[in-house]
């Protein structure tokens, strides 16, 4: 992997539609029908969509604009509409669903746990009342949770799903956060090709149908989605779409446009290297494009643990099919030349080879973090025109099968923050067991920036200072689960915690995990209407 060569893509035809998953989250239930195709959608008219506005600098997530499709709509036009307090609302994302047809899925754990942000505030996940403080449930099912307080706007919550499968085909950990519906949102990572699955989940918390416009990019540029891509979600369901369907390509980004309503989105990935497990991960939205992002959580290790082949290898030394690559993709109708540098804790410089790289209209391309030393950072993504990105992250273990040449290996993506996002948010912090969460903070300003944790409960604070142009991971107790994270909206500090565990047996190595901040319900409250 890595480098700038491009794969080539597929198109769909009506023939190699999948089927729809659709779960009910009226009970967090697992209902789940298949239907031939994607639903087709009327022609639009001029329409409001309402979305929750994300935007949180000091925690990395924001919302901006997004090309409309060419030729099917005039351009999006934004403005902020104050709007009463109201219930806030997240989608939880359930486990992987073993789309790939894996044989030897092994045994998979799993658990929610759900923190509230304010003792005076009721939550209610699938249809129940929430009593404790945290509550936590050995599942991982789609859901929502909503908070509700009745003298003022609730304050919020944070809540996160992990999947840890410690074997079998399936083998691999997933931490994702509870996040709330946006309007617009975008996705990179996963892949379609051979022995990999990519399946798109749309979560509709509200109580009318809404449309959604999906537009998937690869290698070579934009992909011709099923059913030109416009698919039809009922109230209170999760529809599960597998982008198989467009064909083949090694390198995915995508967005979603939201109509009528908005949309929790979620990318559910599998894959195999022939009979090896290659890593499952469960991706949120990140930024849309800009020409200023930063990845956060970009926790490098040895080159051998990562995939990648050391330097003192021997010869015909098995190497994993994925290594830690940076995912660009230019949306636009123009090229953009872009520029990538590593933040780190003794300052930001240029990665090597990419200081300069031009990224074709339309096309994603991955850039090799191959030969950058250990240790956290965040990637600065530069650009003369809108892109966005993500970062993959690796972890892998010994040749399995014997003598295959192919290593375990676990896979979590990172997604780009944009740098004029705004003060507040809250991050989930997975741990128990044999699993460990370290927060990494990065500071891609030109600036000093004071950030100030604390924990959900409000029983424990600190303040932590972010030099300019740098990454740092400050600790926090382990008892700790889950975090507010403040600081002033002109600072451009993006976060981000990574989940690593380690398991043992025939499968033994590290499995790795990025769970992404949340804004908070302040933002969650402000209403952006798209016009049309």
């Amino acid at each position: 992997m890595g480098g700038l060569g491009c794969h080539g893509t597929g198109r769909a035809t009506p023939e190699t539609q999948e089927g729809i998953r659709m779960t009910d989250e009226g009970e967090g239930t697992n209902t789940v029908s298949r239907h031939p195709g994607w639903p087709g959608v009327v022609g639009r008219t001029a329409s409001l969509t309402a979305s929750a506005l994300l935007a949180a600098g000091a925690v990395g997530l924001t919302w901006l604009g997004v090309r409309a499709p060419a030729n099917q709509s005039a351009d999006v036009a934004a403005m902020d509409v104050p709007m009463p307090a109201d219930d806030v609302v997240y989608a939880c994302h359930g486990a992987p669903g073993n789309t790939l047809g894996a044989v030897d899925v092994g045994r998979t754990t799993a658990t929610t746990t759900l923190s509230s942000l304010d003792g005076d505030s009721t939550l209610t996940y699938g249809g129940k009342t929430l009593t404790e403080p945290v509550t936590t449930l050995a599942e991982a099912s789609d859901g929502l949770l909503s908070v509700a307080r009745a003298d003022r706007a609730p304050t919020g919550a944070v809540g996160v799903t992990t999947t840890l499968s410690a074997d079998g085909d399936l083998r691999g950990l997933t931490a994702a956060p509870c996040t709330p519906p946006t309007a617009i949102s975008w996705i990179v990572g996963g892949s379609t090709q051979l022995g990999s699955s990519a399946e798109l989940r749309l979560t509709n918390p509200g109580t009318t149908s809404v449309t959604a416009a999906i537009r998937l990019y690869g290698s070579v540029g934009e992909l011709l989605a099923p059913s030109g891509g416009r698919v039809v979600v009922p109230p209170g369901k999760t529809m599960g779409f597998l982008l198989e369907a467009a064909g083949t390509d090694s390198r995915l980004a995508l967005s979603v446009e939201a109509t009528g309503g908005t949309l929790v989105p979620a990318l559910v990935t599998e894959a195999l290297d022939g009979e090896t497990a290659a890593g499952t991960e469960v991706t949120t939205a990140g930024a849309a494009p800009s020409t200023d992002l930063t990845v956060p959580g970009v926790v490098l290790t040895d080159a051998a643990e990562q995939g990648e082949k050391a330097s003192d290898a021997a010869e015909g030394a098995p190497v994993s099919s994925d290594a830690p690559v940076v995912r660009v993709v230019n949306p636009g109708d123009e090229p953009a030349t872009v520029a990538v540098s590593m933040v780190g804790p003794d300052g930001t410089q240029p990665l090597p080879g990419a200081g300069s790289l031009v990224v074709d209209p339309g096309a994603v391309f991955d850039v090799s973090l191959g030969g950058v030393p250990a240790g956290a950072y965040g990637v600065h993504v530069g650009s003369d025109a809108p892109v966005t990105a993500g970062v993959r992250l690796v972890r892998s273990a010994g040749e399995y099968p014997e003598r295959s040449g192919a290593l375990l290996h676990d896979v979590a993506w990172s997604q780009a923050t944009a740098s004029d996002a705004g003060e507040a948010g809250s991050i989930a912090l997975p741990r128990g067991g044999e699993m460990s969460s370290d927060l990494v903070l990065t500071n891609s300003g030109r600036s000093p920036a004071a950030v100030s944790l604390t924990s959900a409960d409000g029983t424990w604070s600190r303040d932590v200072e972010v030099p300019a142009g740098t990454t740092v991971t400050p600790e926090v107790p382990d008892e700790i689960a889950a975090l507010t994270i403040a600081g002033s909206g002109s600072q451009e500090v993006a976060a981000a915690a990574v989940v690593t565990t380690r398991v043992t047996g025939s499968a033994a190595g590290t499995l790795i995990a990025v769970v992404p901040a949340v804004a908070d319900s302040t933002a969650l409250s402000e209403t952006r209407l798209l016009l049309r």
